[in-house]
C-alpha cells in the first residue's frame, strides 16, 4: 500500500528537521574529554629492560615510567599515549604507535620489526575480515 502525499510529506518534514537539528549542533557528534587514570601493561619484546621504556601523553608531552611492567597515567580520553625511551638514551630511535587512551591498555615494545608496520598490518587483517 502507498503512504498518502500527506504522509510522504510529513516523513520528509521530519526528515529534514531532524538533518537541520543535527547539522547545527556539530558538537553533537564530538566526544566529550573525560579525566581517566588509564592503567598501561608494556609489553617488552625487545632485549632492553622495562626500565629504559616511558609512556607518553602526546597531547600533554608527560612522561611516565614503568614498575613492574605497568604504568598509571592521569590523563584524558581524548589523548594518545605512545612508548618512547628514558631521557639518557636520546641518541636511539624509537619510535611508539600513538594509541588512543583506555581505562586498561597495552603498548607493545617490539625492537624486531616497525611498530607502524605491525600497526598497518593489523589494519589490514582487520578489515580482511579479521584474521
Amino acid at each position: 500500500m502507498a503512504l498518502k502525499i500527506g504522509a510522504r510529506l510529513a516523513i520528509l518534514g521530519v526528515g529534514i528537521v531532524g538533518v537541520y537539528i543535527l547539522m547545527a549542533r556539530p558538537h553533537f557528534f564530538n566526544v566529550a574529554p573525560k579525566p581517566i587514570v588509564a592503567q598501561v601493561q608494556l609489553v617488552n619484546n625487545c632485549p632492553l629492560r622495562e626500565s629504559v621504556f616511558r609512556v607518553q601523553d602526546l597531547t600533554t608531552g608527560k612522561i611516565t615510567a614503568f614498575s613492574g611492567g605497568n604504568a598509571r597515567v592521569n590523563t584524558v580520553t581524548t589523548h594518545y599515549l605512545s612508548l618512547s625511551l628514558a631521557r639518557k638514551y636520546d641518541d636511539v630511535v624509537f619510535s611508539g604507535t600513538p594509541v588512543r587512551v583506555t581505562e586498561n591498555m597495552k603498548l607493545t615494545a617490539d625492537c624486531q620489526t616497525s611498530e607502524k608496520e605491525n600497526a598497518t598490518f593489523q589494519s589490514l587483517r582487520n578489515s580482511l575480515g579479521g584474521q
